[in-house]
């Protein structure tokens, strides 16, 4: 019986090619289309699945509020680690870890290299994390001080011989000797951690600081199997308010339960390993070390899209197999008149489904693997074959097939079945299963799909370019910010700076211990005009006298100036943003002083002006209370020379030119390192630059594959009122007449479909702008554009495909059939 049932099937689609050609196209590209989507879900959600405790793994977040500002960072103080390993049984394990970029490192002198991947680690290293180490003993090779692991690649680069172990490297400094013991494998590309090097923990002298509230470096913890986190939390916490009780005291004057009771927090959360790479919330204070956040949302976005390009491929099968069925009314009649029963003739449709969706499935991993290459470039990942034939993708393509055959089948096999012989050997090509209001109802889903995928699109794109355009309340154009400028030392940071100035290419330079763009700082102080007890959030930039001309910054009133060298008391003197006037709702800036918490002392800040608000980081985030004051010169903080050049791509070129002529003189040919500020602002938004041309693609995908059933639709409906139409232009009709009462009936679905997407599009889009302090609201110009895209893709199809059967030659239209 099945080999009748394959035979009839095979025979079927070598008959019918045009329709089959339609219906293997579009579910190809849609099957295609979610691979690729699901292949980006997989590799997302597998982030760090490699570790052996991955289950019980979890790293330790701060999770806190002062002032009404929150905070949540991955940042702890040194002391965390041990000391809550050694009070709470239920941590078996835990290693700290710290982050360090811009290193000079070398082996040999005459080859000196800047490293940004330097990570340092405890001795338990490899008793948390499952990376291999390939040479050297993983219980000893981090326990001394300055002693080093080099990754796999890096050995090769800097030892080429091959010899490794017990070799030495230099960092910094001539003095700076530390002894490699041991190779470790390269960081897998699905592991939130990367490295080049992984240095002993216990050489940073910040290793030994026993203060709560001094948070620079990661700690990561081992529960024992069965445990309860939320339980182990509560009993970090009990700890930590233990420890921290006497300094709340000692610098706020207030005891625990008042810093609680005023609306402030501060406390410590578990973050599961396997939930690190996909929580865009929790900060950290670089990307060092660090692989790019995800964001889940994103992932809920790329499955609904998967979701409805299958929906449309499979609304375009059911659309032309029920279509053809009129065509195949007689076969089915004869069928049933020499004893086939309904759940035979089913079963040989469903058959023939399937074996359409086999077909599709074969030819969208093909598609697939072609562009495979296309989709790493554009996605930023690093997706291989052996991803695509994971043991686990065999079994989902086959279920994937099989349901896609059996849900596109099923109604379309239901009607074929149903065809009474008596109507269909009469001659009668109409049938009352309702099969064509059915189709009507699919091409509007399909259409409403198409539409809801086309706004999210637009308002995605619309979105990004109003965060790259939107006026941040300063310059970033033309600016340039070296980075790692500690060989000047503070001694020689105002000579180079007057050495640069005598460059006409050059307006202005300052120096700063952050740049806009990048703060890195965010301080508790005290207002002397409130109460005691409170704390007040500023992030803060320490800068010199050059800084507001060198960005460009404006004040928000005629009576507040920046620093000066001709008031000597601006050595204590502040700005503030107008965000913290707003926030903290200070009456009379101007008269404020804002209290710096140092040591067992409150250093006094007189507020000498206001600044109007500028995003000095991403849109994503909203413009907090911000802090300037003077840099002190006998700092070891060096920090970053920003400077600014006059406009043009020449100015540019020499300007940087000097620059680094310049800094050879004062460095002794130690690495010139510099960024554009505006390149810095655009990589805020990889992840959205990311999304959108992902959806664009897949939103084009959608459209062409709705608008190849639609062509199949309408070739169908052509070739089956080609007589219609010859009579029609007999009795004096036009080719425009006919295109016209072809696309009547699609532009009044196409309608429906605008009328029911508008409202669905609004609400999907609508909580994901939400999500955006800044965005661009609703835009009912979007939905307008979308809408007509659509109809203008979907009358083209139709006309297309129509004008070929009007301008047939009546007497061929007669003849027809």
């Amino acid at each position: 019986m099945w080999k009748n049932h394959l035979k009839v099937t095979l025979r079927n689609l070598a008959k019918n090619k045009a329709f089959n050609f339609i219906n293997i196209s579009g579910l190809a590209i849609g099957l295609a289309s979610s691979i690729f989507i699901i292949l980006y879900i997989v590799n997302e959600v597998n982030y760090d699945r490699f570790h052996d405790n991955g289950d019980n793994m979890y790293r330790l977040y701060i999770d806190g509020r002062i002032a009404g500002e929150e905070l949540k960072g991955a940042w702890n103080s040194p002391i965390f680690g041990p000391t809550f390993y050694e009070e709470i049984p239920e941590i078996v394990k835990f290693c700290r870890l710290d982050a360090e970029g811009n290193v000079l490192i070398w082996e040999d002198p005459s080859k000196k290299q800047l490293e940004d991947h330097v990570l340092y680690a405890d001795s338990t290293f490899f008793d948390v994390f499952s990376f291999k180490l390939i040479e050297g003993d993983p219980a000893s090779c981090l326990k001394e001080p300055n002693t080093i692991l080099l990754s796999e690649s890096t050995a090769l680069r800097y030892f080429p011989e091959g010899e490794v172990i017990g070799k030495s490297i230099y960092m910094n400094r001539d003095d700076n000797i530390f002894i490699v013991t041991g190779i470790v494998e390269d960081a897998p590309m699905e592991s939130h951690l990367y490295y080049d090097f992984i240095v002993s923990y216990c050489t940073m002298e910040s290793s030994r600081n026993t203060s709560f509230l001094s948070n620079n470096m990661f700690t990561y913890y081992v529960l024992e199997d069965g445990t309860n986190p939320d339980e182990t939390e509560e009993k970090i916490n009990t700890s930590l308010i233990e420890h921290i009780r006497p300094m709340l005291i000692q610098f706020m004057g207030i005891t625990v339960e008042e810093f609680e009771a005023q609306g402030d927090k501060y406390g410590l959360k578990l973050q599961r390993l396997y939930d690190i790479h996909l929580d865009p919330e929790i900060g950290l204070p670089s990307d060092n070390c660090f692989r790019p956040i995800g964001n889940k949302s994103y992932l809920y976005i790329f499955g609904v899209i998967a979701f409805f390009i299958l929906v449309i491929a499979s609304i375009n099968f059911m659309n032309l197999s029920t279509a053809r069925s009129i065509s195949r009314a007689k076969e089915v009649s004869l069928r049933k008149v020499v004893g086939s029963g309904k759940k035979e003739l089913i079963r040989q449709f469903l058959l023939e489904s399937v074996v359409l969706s086999f077909i599709s499935m074969i030819i969208a991993i093909l598609i697939v693997g072609l562009l495979l290459p296309k989709f790493n470039h554009i996605t930023a990942i690093n997706l291989g074959m052996d991803d695509l034939f994971n043991w686990y993708m065999f079994p989902a393509f086959l279920l994937l097939t099989v349901f896609i055959g059996l849900l596109s089948g099923l109604y379309p096999s239901t009607v074929l079945a149903s065809f009474k012989p008596i109507h269909a050997l009469k001659g009668k090509s109409t049938t009352s299963n309702g099969s064509g209001k059915l189709r009507n109802v699919l091409v509007i889903l399909q259409f409403t799909i198409s539409v809801v995928i086309v706004v999210g699109t637009l308002v995605i794109f619309w979105q990004f370019r109003y965060m790259l355009n939107k006026d941040i309340g300063f310059n970033q154009e033309n600016m340039i910010i070296l980075d790692r400028v500690y060989p000047l030392g503070n001694d020689k940071i105002e000579t180079f700076k007057a050495e640069l100035m005598k460059h006409n290419s050059i307006e202005a330079v300052s120096n700063s211990t952050a740049y806009l763009g990048a703060p890195n700082n965010n301080n508790g102080y005290k207002i002397r005009e409130k109460d005691d007890a409170e704390f007040f959030l500023f992030t803060t930039f320490w800068t010199d006298y050059d800084f507001l001309d060198t960005y460009q910054l404006k004040l928000a009133n005629s009576e507040s100036r920046f620093l000066s060298k001709d008031f000597g008391s601006d050595s204590s003197a502040c700005l503030i943003n107008e965000a913290a006037v707003r926030k903290y709702m200070i009456e009379d800036p101007l008269n404020t002083t804002i209290l710096w918490p140092q040591d067992d002392t409150l250093i006094s800040l007189r507020v000498i002006g206001v600044m109007e608000d500028v995003h000095y980081s991403s849109l994503k985030n909203e413009i907090a209370p911000m802090i300037i004051f003077l840099k002190r010169n006998d700092w070891d903080w060096v920090g970053f020379l920003n400077i600014r050049v006059k406009p043009g791509k020449e100015n540019s070129r020499l300007a940087l030119e000097y620059m680094k002529k310049t800094w050879n003189d004062f460095t002794e040919e130690e690495p010139f390192q510099y960024i554009y500020l505006d390149e810095r602002y655009d990589s805020f938004y990889a992840e959205e630059r990311r999304t959108g041309i992902i959806t664009l693609i897949f939103s084009i995908l959608s459209i062409f594959i709705a608008s190849l059933g639609l062509f199949g639709m309408t070739l169908y409906n052509t070739q089956r009122r080609t007589r219609e139409i010859g009579i029609r232009k007999v009795l004096g009709a036009t080719e425009k007449g006919i295109i016209n009462m072809m696309a009547k009936g699609v532009l009044l679905s196409l309608s429906l479909s605008v009328l029911i997407a508008w409202p669905l599009a609004w609400y999907m889009t609508r909580d994901w702008l939400n999500g955006f302090p800044y965005n661009i609201g609703f835009q009912p110009m979007l939905f307008l554009v979308a809408a007509l895209l659509a109809m203008v893709i979907a009358l083209i199809t139709v006309s297309l495909t129509a004008l070929k059967t009007a301008r047939t030659n009546p007497a061929e239209a007669l003849h027809y059939e």
